[in-house]
């Protein structure tokens, strides 16, 4: 409780002693209009492209009504160490999510007998994730009527890293991201634009410890050190407004920053190495209590329509 306690106050002085530098604050993209042929079937399907001379998998998932010439929001989500498309798919119930908000929804798959993504390889090098993820908007963007200021990035564990990873970068235009049970930070962040980011983590995480800690993925950092970072980055108010969501769960925020952008994180005090307010996951690695008391789903797309790129 006195981490919980302390959580905020880490958080501002840890801001105040950063600056941020960088990029512009907005990438643009040439317009694009939807020319005849952008439809798609409704429904879950599997997708190849090839991408750095590898063949790379992915599901996407088209909403009922989708009629290839309105431009619709896409929602790219990532798998953990270990899942796979569908697995994280089921567990969130962002294909529900995405019907709903009639948005496509995309889903790719990491590589190795036991899937991993690699957040390290700089976009630079073609067969690297991040090149991937990349081409694979480009491929979306090509094949569907897409929304280019509505595209976003959430994923869960080594996904949500990969998620943070792409935030950093920031040469993949994205206009938020959600993350969960998987934090992201080093000093190349620094010339990134502002990320407007949706943080969820468990105290009692075994798998990505909350403090931080080496991982089946390579070492991490702890939480509060990272979601600091981002907010001092974004250039927001030191302090964040704290509030009790329930019983174990409180929710962190910073608003007013730089662009537009804005940082949330909810700290799940008995919460494992799951995503909350979701169904039991069939694969990877996880552990622990699987809180419903919050919907990270739900919040996430809430807090994606909140944001637009150009406006974070």
């Amino acid at each position: 409780m006195r981490r919980l306690l302390a959580l905020a106050a880490i958080f501002a002085l840890l801001a105040l002693g950063m600056t941020s530098c960088g990029k512009a604050d907005t990438i643009r993209e040439p317009g694009d209009e939807c020319s005849p042929g952008r439809s798609l079937p409704a429904g879950t399907t599997e997708r190849t492209m090839e991408s750095g001379g590898q063949l790379r998998r992915y599901l996407i998932h088209v909403p009922p009504g989708y009629d290839g010439s309105t431009k619709t929001p896409v929602v790219v989500l990532f798998h953990g160490y270990g899942g796979t498309p569908q697995g994280v798919i089921n567990t969130t119930s962002m294909a529900t999510l995405a019907d709903k908000h009639h948005a496509i929804l995309v889903a790719p798959l990491a590589r190795g007998r036991v899937t991993e993504w690699d957040f390290r390889t700089p976009i630079s090098h073609p067969t690297s994730d991040l090149a991937f993820v990349r081409n694979l908007v480009k491929e979306v963007k090509s094949e569907a009527c897409v929304d280019s200021s509505r595209v976003y990035a959430t994923g869960f564990s080594n996904g949500s890293v990969l998620a943070l990873a792409l935030a950093c970068d920031g040469s993949t235009r994205f206009a938020a991201y959600g993350a969960v049970s998987g934090p992201y930070w080093n000093d190349t962040c620094r010339s990134a634009p502002p990320a407007s980011i949706i943080y969820f983590h468990g105290l009692r995480d075994t798998v990505v410890p909350y403090a931080g800690a080496k991982t089946v993925i390579g070492p991490l950092p702890p939480v509060n050190d990272v979601m600091a970072s981002w907010a001092a980055h974004d250039s927001c108010p030191a302090a964040s407004a704290t509030t009790t969501v329930s019983r174990h769960v409180r929710h962190f925020t910073w608003k007013t920053c730089r662009a537009g952008s804005d940082v949330n994180v909810y700290v799940v005090d008995n919460g494992g190495h799951r995503w909350p307010g979701g169904k039991p996951y069939p694969s990877g690695r996880v552990s622990g209590v699987m809180t419903q008391e919050i919907d990270a789903s739900t919040l996430i797309w809430r807090f994606f329509e909140q944001h637009a790129a150009g406006g974070q």
